[in-house]
Protein backbone atom coordinates (compact mmCIF):
# COMPACT_ATOMS: atom_id res chain seq x y z
CA UNK A 1 0.00 0.00 0.00
CA UNK A 2 1.12 3.83 -0.57
CA UNK A 3 0.90 7.08 0.75
CA UNK A 4 1.34 9.98 -1.87
CA UNK A 5 2.75 7.37 -4.29
CA UNK A 6 5.35 5.64 -1.97
CA UNK A 7 4.93 2.08 -0.59
CA UNK A 8 6.60 1.73 2.72
CA UNK A 9 6.26 -2.15 2.37
CA UNK A 10 8.00 -1.64 -0.61
CA UNK A 11 10.87 0.84 0.64
CA UNK A 12 11.71 -1.48 3.54
CA UNK A 13 12.25 -4.49 1.67
CA UNK A 14 14.36 -2.15 -0.91
CA UNK A 15 16.42 -1.29 2.27
CA UNK A 16 16.91 -4.76 2.95
CA UNK A 17 18.33 -5.37 -0.12
CA UNK A 18 20.54 -2.71 -0.41
CA UNK A 19 22.09 -4.30 2.96
CA UNK A 20 22.35 -7.55 1.65
CA UNK A 21 24.07 -6.00 -1.19
CA UNK A 22 26.27 -4.11 0.89
CA UNK A 23 26.94 -6.83 3.65
CA UNK A 24 27.80 -9.58 0.71
CA UNK A 25 30.55 -6.99 -0.63
CA UNK A 26 31.88 -6.20 2.91
CA UNK A 27 32.21 -9.52 3.41
CA UNK A 28 34.26 -10.18 0.41
CA UNK A 29 36.25 -7.57 1.48
CA UNK A 30 37.35 -8.96 4.84
CA UNK A 31 40.82 -10.61 5.18
CA UNK A 32 42.50 -12.54 7.96
CA UNK A 33 41.54 -11.67 11.85
CA UNK A 34 38.80 -9.47 10.82
CA UNK A 35 35.74 -9.83 13.14
CA UNK A 36 32.54 -7.99 12.06
CA UNK A 37 29.44 -8.00 14.64
CA UNK A 38 26.58 -6.96 13.22
CA UNK A 39 23.68 -6.40 16.11
CA UNK A 40 19.78 -4.66 16.59
CA UNK A 41 20.84 -1.88 18.25
CA UNK A 42 17.77 -1.41 20.43
CA UNK A 43 20.23 0.08 23.44
CA UNK A 44 17.81 -0.35 26.03
CA UNK A 45 18.87 -2.92 27.95
CA UNK A 46 22.04 -4.09 30.33
CA UNK A 47 24.19 -5.98 27.76
CA UNK A 48 25.65 -7.61 31.30
CA UNK A 49 22.62 -9.68 31.14
CA UNK A 50 23.05 -10.65 27.78
CA UNK A 51 23.57 -10.37 24.09
CA UNK A 52 21.20 -8.09 21.70
CA UNK A 53 20.32 -10.46 18.45
CA UNK A 54 23.34 -10.52 16.29
CA UNK A 55 25.22 -12.13 13.51
CA UNK A 56 28.85 -12.34 13.66
CA UNK A 57 31.67 -12.87 11.06
CA UNK A 58 35.32 -14.25 11.39
CA UNK A 59 37.72 -14.70 8.42
CA UNK A 60 40.16 -17.27 8.71
CA UNK A 61 42.60 -19.66 7.06
CA UNK A 62 42.64 -16.55 4.46
CA UNK A 63 39.38 -17.16 2.58
CA UNK A 64 37.15 -18.68 5.10
CA UNK A 65 34.40 -17.10 6.84
CA UNK A 66 32.82 -18.34 9.99
CA UNK A 67 29.67 -16.95 10.68
CA UNK A 68 27.75 -17.21 13.82
CA UNK A 69 24.61 -16.43 15.73
CA UNK A 70 24.32 -16.62 19.45
CA UNK A 71 22.40 -19.38 21.13
CA UNK A 72 20.39 -18.81 23.98
CA UNK A 73 23.17 -19.36 26.12
CA UNK A 74 24.40 -15.44 25.27
CA UNK A 75 20.93 -13.84 24.14
CA UNK A 76 19.69 -11.48 26.68
CA UNK A 77 16.15 -13.02 28.11
CA UNK A 78 13.93 -10.69 26.08
CA UNK A 79 15.42 -11.94 22.85
CA UNK A 80 15.65 -15.76 23.52
CA UNK A 81 14.46 -18.23 20.76
CA UNK A 82 11.80 -20.99 20.64
CA UNK A 83 12.21 -23.94 19.25
CA UNK A 84 10.96 -22.97 15.84
CA UNK A 85 13.16 -19.69 16.01
CA UNK A 86 16.27 -22.63 16.13
CA UNK A 87 14.30 -24.70 13.44
CA UNK A 88 14.38 -21.48 11.14
CA UNK A 89 18.35 -20.80 11.46
CA UNK A 90 19.09 -24.57 11.24
CA UNK A 91 16.79 -24.45 7.59
CA UNK A 92 18.36 -21.12 6.86
CA UNK A 93 21.79 -23.19 6.27
CA UNK A 94 23.59 -22.64 10.34
CA UNK A 95 24.62 -25.88 12.36
CA UNK A 96 23.05 -25.82 15.53
CA UNK A 97 25.13 -25.54 18.67
CA UNK A 98 27.23 -27.97 19.92
CA UNK A 99 26.96 -29.71 23.22
CA UNK A 100 30.03 -31.17 23.27
CA UNK A 101 33.01 -29.21 21.54
CA UNK A 102 34.39 -31.80 20.67
CA UNK A 103 32.00 -32.15 17.59
CA UNK A 104 32.66 -31.24 14.16
CA UNK A 105 30.83 -27.54 15.04
CA UNK A 106 32.66 -27.24 17.82
CA UNK A 107 30.78 -23.98 18.64
CA UNK A 108 28.07 -23.47 21.39
CA UNK A 109 26.45 -20.87 19.11
CA UNK A 110 24.20 -21.38 15.76
CA UNK A 111 27.65 -21.57 13.35
CA UNK A 112 28.50 -22.36 9.58
CA UNK A 113 31.82 -21.81 7.52
CA UNK A 114 31.84 -20.75 4.56
CA UNK A 115 34.10 -19.83 1.46
CA UNK A 116 34.53 -16.08 1.36
CA UNK A 117 33.05 -16.35 -2.28
CA UNK A 118 29.76 -17.19 -0.85
CA UNK A 119 29.53 -14.03 0.86
CA UNK A 120 26.26 -13.18 -0.83
CA UNK A 121 24.94 -16.36 0.61
CA UNK A 122 26.11 -15.38 3.89
CA UNK A 123 24.38 -12.29 3.58
CA UNK A 124 21.22 -13.28 2.33
CA UNK A 125 20.74 -15.98 5.98
CA UNK A 126 21.82 -12.75 7.60
CA UNK A 127 19.02 -11.11 6.23
CA UNK A 128 16.94 -13.95 7.03
CA UNK A 129 17.77 -14.09 10.47
CA UNK A 130 16.94 -10.30 11.33
CA UNK A 131 13.93 -9.75 9.67
CA UNK A 132 11.93 -13.82 10.16
CA UNK A 133 13.78 -14.95 13.35
CA UNK A 134 14.43 -11.52 15.67
CA UNK A 135 11.68 -9.60 13.69
CA UNK A 136 14.00 -6.54 13.25
CA UNK A 137 11.89 -4.32 10.98
CA UNK A 138 14.37 -2.20 9.01
CA UNK A 139 18.30 -2.48 8.86
CA UNK A 140 18.45 1.33 10.28
CA UNK A 141 17.82 -0.30 13.81
CA UNK A 142 21.12 -2.47 13.14
CA UNK A 143 24.56 -1.47 14.57
CA UNK A 144 27.97 -3.12 13.99
CA UNK A 145 31.21 -2.96 15.20
CA UNK A 146 34.53 -4.17 13.31
CA UNK A 147 37.97 -5.33 14.53
CA UNK A 148 41.16 -6.50 13.20
CA UNK A 149 42.95 -5.45 10.00
CA UNK A 150 43.24 -1.43 10.62
CA UNK A 151 43.09 -1.38 7.12
CA UNK A 152 39.72 -2.73 5.81
CA UNK A 153 36.79 -0.26 5.88
CA UNK A 154 34.13 -0.04 8.65
CA UNK A 155 30.53 -1.14 7.70
CA UNK A 156 27.66 1.03 8.18
CA UNK A 157 24.13 -1.00 8.07
CA UNK A 158 22.15 2.41 7.50
CA UNK A 159 20.97 2.24 4.09
CA UNK A 160 17.45 4.94 4.69
CA UNK A 161 17.58 7.88 7.04
CA UNK A 162 14.34 8.86 8.15
CA UNK A 163 14.92 12.21 6.19
CA UNK A 164 14.02 9.86 3.31
CA UNK A 165 10.77 9.11 3.74
CA UNK A 166 7.78 11.07 2.76
CA UNK A 167 6.28 13.74 4.85
CA UNK A 168 2.70 14.01 5.47
CA UNK A 169 0.71 17.18 5.29
CA UNK A 170 -0.21 17.74 8.77
CA UNK A 171 -3.84 18.71 8.43
CA UNK A 172 -4.48 17.59 5.41
CA UNK A 173 -7.73 14.25 4.92
CA UNK A 174 -6.19 11.01 3.46
CA UNK A 175 -8.73 8.24 2.62
CA UNK A 176 -6.85 4.99 3.33
CA UNK A 177 -7.80 2.35 1.01
CA UNK A 178 -7.22 -0.55 3.48
CA UNK A 179 -6.35 -1.60 6.99
CA UNK A 180 -2.71 -1.55 5.91
CA UNK A 181 -2.53 1.56 4.34
CA UNK A 182 -4.23 2.78 7.50
CA UNK A 183 -0.95 1.16 9.18
CA UNK A 184 1.63 2.95 6.83
CA UNK A 185 -0.38 6.58 7.30
CA UNK A 186 -0.26 5.95 10.96
CA UNK A 187 3.42 5.32 10.79
CA UNK A 188 4.26 8.44 8.62
CA UNK A 189 2.24 10.43 10.92
CA UNK A 190 4.16 9.39 14.13
CA UNK A 191 7.61 9.61 11.96
CA UNK A 192 7.90 13.60 12.78
CA UNK A 193 7.37 12.85 16.28
CA UNK A 194 8.99 10.06 17.23
CA UNK A 195 12.41 11.01 15.24
CA UNK A 196 13.13 7.65 13.95
CA UNK A 197 11.19 5.08 11.70
CA UNK A 198 9.11 3.37 14.70
CA UNK A 199 8.52 -0.18 15.01
CA UNK A 200 5.55 -2.21 15.01
CA UNK A 201 4.93 -5.02 17.46
CA UNK A 202 3.09 -8.63 16.64
CA UNK A 203 -0.40 -7.16 17.09
CA UNK A 204 0.54 -4.49 14.44
CA UNK A 205 0.55 -1.56 16.70
CA UNK A 206 3.26 1.17 17.40
CA UNK A 207 4.79 0.83 21.22
CA UNK A 208 5.83 4.64 22.59
CA UNK A 209 7.28 4.11 26.27
CA UNK A 210 5.83 7.55 28.14
CA UNK A 211 7.18 7.77 31.56
CA UNK A 212 6.32 4.73 33.57
CA UNK A 213 3.71 3.48 30.86
CA UNK A 214 3.56 2.30 27.28
CA UNK A 215 1.28 3.64 24.57
CA UNK A 216 -0.04 1.64 22.14
CA UNK A 217 -1.19 3.36 18.57
CA UNK A 218 -2.69 1.14 15.69
CA UNK A 219 -6.15 0.46 13.92
CA UNK A 220 -8.75 -0.35 15.90
CA UNK A 221 -9.90 -4.12 14.95
CA UNK A 222 -12.34 -4.44 12.26
CA UNK A 223 -12.97 -0.64 12.23
CA UNK A 224 -10.84 1.85 9.92
CA UNK A 225 -10.05 4.22 13.17
CA UNK A 226 -7.03 4.62 14.69
CA UNK A 227 -6.54 3.41 18.48
CA UNK A 228 -4.32 4.96 21.25
CA UNK A 229 -4.29 2.41 24.04
CA UNK A 230 -2.44 2.29 27.88
CA UNK A 231 -3.03 -0.78 30.47
CA UNK A 232 -2.17 1.32 33.53
CA UNK A 233 -2.55 -0.73 36.56
CA UNK A 234 -3.16 -4.34 37.67
CA UNK A 235 -4.19 -6.32 40.55
CA UNK A 236 -6.32 -3.93 42.06
CA UNK A 237 -7.94 -5.34 45.16
CA UNK A 238 -10.49 -2.82 45.80
CA UNK A 239 -12.57 -2.57 42.92
CA UNK A 240 -15.26 -0.25 44.31
CA UNK A 241 -12.44 2.05 45.69
CA UNK A 242 -11.09 1.80 42.28
CA UNK A 243 -14.60 3.01 40.48
CA UNK A 244 -14.69 6.31 42.69
CA UNK A 245 -10.99 6.65 41.74
CA UNK A 246 -11.65 6.45 37.52
CA UNK A 247 -14.62 8.35 38.22
CA UNK A 248 -12.95 11.49 38.88
CA UNK A 249 -10.45 10.52 36.37
CA UNK A 250 -13.11 10.74 33.63
CA UNK A 251 -14.30 13.92 35.17
CA UNK A 252 -10.53 15.44 34.67
CA UNK A 253 -9.48 14.21 31.70
CA UNK A 254 -12.72 13.88 29.59
CA UNK A 255 -11.16 13.37 26.57
CA UNK A 256 -10.02 10.08 27.60
CA UNK A 257 -12.12 6.90 28.60
CA UNK A 258 -10.70 5.17 31.41
CA UNK A 259 -11.91 1.27 31.74
CA UNK A 260 -11.69 -1.49 34.56
CA UNK A 261 -11.86 -5.02 33.76
CA UNK A 262 -11.49 -7.61 35.89
CA UNK A 263 -8.72 -6.02 37.80
CA UNK A 264 -6.38 -4.14 35.66
CA UNK A 265 -6.99 -0.28 34.57
CA UNK A 266 -6.22 0.98 30.98
CA UNK A 267 -7.03 3.82 28.89
CA UNK A 268 -8.32 4.14 25.46
CA UNK A 269 -8.15 6.83 22.72
CA UNK A 270 -9.79 6.52 19.05
CA UNK A 271 -9.25 9.00 16.05
CA UNK A 272 -10.84 8.93 13.02
CA UNK A 273 -9.06 6.86 10.25
CA UNK A 274 -11.12 7.33 7.28
CA UNK A 275 -10.39 10.09 6.59
CA UNK A 276 -6.97 10.22 7.94
CA UNK A 277 -5.64 13.32 9.22
CA UNK A 278 -2.21 13.35 10.77
CA UNK A 279 -2.49 16.01 13.30
CA UNK A 280 -5.61 14.72 14.60
CA UNK A 281 -3.64 11.78 16.03
CA UNK A 282 -0.43 13.23 16.98
CA UNK A 283 -2.71 15.96 19.04
CA UNK A 284 -4.47 12.91 20.78
CA UNK A 285 -0.79 11.31 21.03
CA UNK A 286 0.20 14.87 22.83
CA UNK A 287 -3.00 14.34 25.08
CA UNK A 288 -2.66 10.95 26.39
CA UNK A 289 0.58 11.51 27.15
CA UNK A 290 0.10 14.93 29.33
CA UNK A 291 -2.06 12.12 31.10
CA UNK A 292 0.64 8.97 31.06
CA UNK A 293 3.65 11.15 32.84
CA UNK A 294 1.50 11.91 35.86
CA UNK A 295 0.94 7.75 36.32
CA UNK A 296 3.64 6.98 39.00
CA UNK A 297 3.64 4.58 41.68
CA UNK A 298 1.40 6.71 43.89
CA UNK A 299 -1.13 6.74 41.54
CA UNK A 300 -1.32 2.93 41.60
CA UNK A 301 -1.52 3.39 44.98
CA UNK A 302 -4.40 5.32 44.75
CA UNK A 303 -6.17 2.77 42.69
CA UNK A 304 -5.19 0.45 44.78
CA UNK A 305 -2.81 -1.80 42.35
CA UNK A 306 0.08 -2.16 41.05
CA UNK A 307 1.63 -0.43 38.08
CA UNK A 308 0.99 -2.56 34.81
CA UNK A 309 4.78 -1.95 33.42
CA UNK A 310 6.74 -2.02 36.95
CA UNK A 311 9.99 -3.85 36.90
CA UNK A 312 10.13 -7.21 38.86
CA UNK A 313 11.13 -5.29 42.26
CA UNK A 314 8.43 -3.17 42.11
CA UNK A 315 9.92 -0.08 41.12
CA UNK A 316 8.71 1.76 37.93
CA UNK A 317 11.52 4.25 38.13
CA UNK A 318 14.08 2.17 36.11
CA UNK A 319 11.78 2.49 33.08
CA UNK A 320 12.80 5.77 32.96
CA UNK A 321 15.95 6.63 35.19
CA UNK A 322 16.55 9.98 36.16
CA UNK A 323 19.97 10.69 35.99
CA UNK A 324 21.65 13.39 36.37
CA UNK A 325 25.33 15.03 35.48
CA UNK A 326 26.52 14.67 38.93
CA UNK A 327 26.01 11.21 38.77
CA UNK A 328 28.50 10.24 36.74
CA UNK A 329 31.40 8.40 37.35
CA UNK A 330 34.83 10.21 36.80
CA UNK A 331 36.08 7.51 33.91
CA UNK A 332 32.68 8.37 31.70
CA UNK A 333 33.21 12.46 32.46
CA UNK A 334 37.05 12.22 31.44
CA UNK A 335 35.62 10.23 28.56
CA UNK A 336 32.60 12.70 27.69
CA UNK A 337 35.82 15.48 28.15
CA UNK A 338 38.37 14.13 25.42
CA UNK A 339 39.13 15.52 22.41
CA UNK A 340 37.63 13.92 19.47
CA UNK A 341 40.42 12.29 18.29
CA UNK A 342 41.68 10.52 21.78
CA UNK A 343 38.57 9.46 22.14
CA UNK A 344 38.20 7.82 18.83
CA UNK A 345 41.63 5.69 20.09
CA UNK A 346 40.58 2.78 21.75
CA UNK A 347 43.32 2.16 23.59
CA UNK A 348 43.05 5.96 25.27
CA UNK A 349 39.37 5.00 25.87
CA UNK A 350 40.32 1.05 27.43
CA UNK A 351 43.32 3.24 29.82
CA UNK A 352 40.57 5.61 31.13
CA UNK A 353 38.20 2.50 32.19
CA UNK A 354 41.74 0.70 33.46
CA UNK A 355 41.40 -1.73 30.86
CA UNK A 356 38.68 -2.94 33.61
CA UNK A 357 35.71 -5.22 32.32
CA UNK A 358 33.85 -5.08 34.98
CA UNK A 359 33.89 -1.07 34.98
CA UNK A 360 33.32 -0.61 31.09
CA UNK A 361 30.45 -2.50 31.04
CA UNK A 362 29.31 -0.41 34.31
CA UNK A 363 30.32 2.48 31.99
CA UNK A 364 28.01 0.83 29.09
CA UNK A 365 24.89 0.32 31.19
CA UNK A 366 24.97 3.97 32.42
CA UNK A 367 25.60 5.39 28.95
CA UNK A 368 22.32 3.05 27.65
CA UNK A 369 20.81 4.10 30.56
CA UNK A 370 21.48 7.89 29.30
CA UNK A 371 20.04 7.39 25.66
CA UNK A 372 17.02 5.91 27.02
CA UNK A 373 15.79 8.73 29.01
CA UNK A 374 17.15 11.65 26.47
CA UNK A 375 14.96 9.26 23.82
CA UNK A 376 11.87 9.85 25.84
CA UNK A 377 12.36 13.48 27.00
CA UNK A 378 12.69 13.90 23.20
CA UNK A 379 9.52 12.15 22.42
CA UNK A 380 8.13 14.23 25.39
CA UNK A 381 8.64 17.17 23.72
CA UNK A 382 7.68 16.34 20.22
CA UNK A 383 4.43 15.17 21.87
CA UNK A 384 4.28 18.78 23.46
CA UNK A 385 5.28 20.45 20.24
CA UNK A 386 8.38 22.13 21.37
CA UNK A 387 10.87 21.05 18.29
CA UNK A 388 13.91 23.16 19.75
CA UNK A 389 13.85 21.18 23.05
CA UNK A 390 13.41 17.51 21.06
CA UNK A 391 16.11 18.32 18.57
CA UNK A 392 18.42 19.48 21.84
CA UNK A 393 17.55 15.59 23.48
CA UNK A 394 17.97 14.17 19.64
CA UNK A 395 21.91 15.67 19.42
CA UNK A 396 22.36 14.54 23.26
CA UNK A 397 21.30 11.05 22.08
CA UNK A 398 23.71 10.88 19.62
CA UNK A 399 26.37 11.77 21.87
CA UNK A 400 25.49 8.66 24.03
CA UNK A 401 25.59 6.89 20.88
CA UNK A 402 29.39 7.32 19.85
CA UNK A 403 29.93 6.60 23.66
CA UNK A 404 28.61 3.19 23.31
CA UNK A 405 30.64 2.53 20.24
CA UNK A 406 33.40 3.44 21.81
CA UNK A 407 32.77 1.35 25.23
CA UNK A 408 31.96 -1.44 23.05
CA UNK A 409 35.47 -1.26 20.79
CA UNK A 410 37.45 -0.84 23.88
CA UNK A 411 35.69 -3.78 25.98
CA UNK A 412 36.64 -5.51 22.70
CA UNK A 413 40.37 -4.54 23.08
CA UNK A 414 40.31 -5.55 26.69
CA UNK A 415 38.37 -9.06 25.94
CA UNK A 416 40.82 -9.39 22.79
CA UNK A 417 43.89 -7.39 23.48
CA UNK A 418 45.42 -8.08 20.06
CA UNK A 419 42.17 -7.60 17.86
CA UNK A 420 43.10 -4.18 16.68
CA UNK A 421 47.03 -4.49 16.78
CA UNK A 422 47.88 -7.72 15.26
CA UNK A 423 46.59 -9.83 12.80
CA UNK A 424 46.30 -13.22 14.57
CA UNK A 425 48.07 -16.41 13.74
CA UNK A 426 46.06 -18.99 11.72
CA UNK A 427 43.07 -20.67 13.66
CA UNK A 428 42.82 -24.51 13.74
CA UNK A 429 39.24 -24.87 13.53
CA UNK A 430 38.23 -26.34 17.22
CA UNK A 431 39.44 -22.73 17.72
CA UNK A 432 37.37 -20.68 15.43
CA UNK A 433 34.28 -20.20 17.60
CA UNK A 434 33.34 -16.77 17.86
CA UNK A 435 31.25 -17.39 21.04
CA UNK A 436 33.51 -19.42 23.68
CA UNK A 437 32.18 -21.90 26.24
CA UNK A 438 28.98 -21.12 27.66
CA UNK A 439 30.62 -22.20 30.97
CA UNK A 440 33.41 -19.99 30.63
CA UNK A 441 33.61 -16.28 30.55
CA UNK A 442 32.80 -14.14 27.31
CA UNK A 443 31.54 -10.68 26.01
CA UNK A 444 28.38 -12.05 26.61
CA UNK A 445 28.82 -13.36 30.05
CA UNK A 446 27.46 -11.47 33.66
CA UNK A 447 30.44 -10.41 34.92
CA UNK A 448 29.00 -10.29 38.58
Amino acid sequence: MSAMGFDLDVSVDRAWAEFQRRLGDHISIMVDGDVLAVESSTGDFDPADGAAPCVQFLVWDENTVRCEVPSNDFLHPRYRLEYADEQKLIALGWNPPSENLDDPNNSPAFCVDKAQNWADQLAAMTVAAFRDVFGVQHPAFLSSDLTGNEQTPDFDPSVVESTKLPTLDPTAAYMPNDVDHLKELVTLALLPMLGTLPERDSDGDIPIRVGSTVMFVGPLSESMDVQLFSPLVQDISNRTRAAEVIADLNRKWSRIKFVLIDDRLSVFLEVAGSPFVPKQLTDTCAALTSFLRTVDDEFAARVGGELFFANKSGDSSSLQPDLTAEDLPPELETLLHLDLDVAEDLDAVADVCGRDRDLILQLLHISNEWQIQLRSQAVDAHSRGDAEEAAGYEDQVGGWELMVDRLRGALRLVVLPNSRTETPAKPQPEQMGLFSDPLQQSLFDDPS
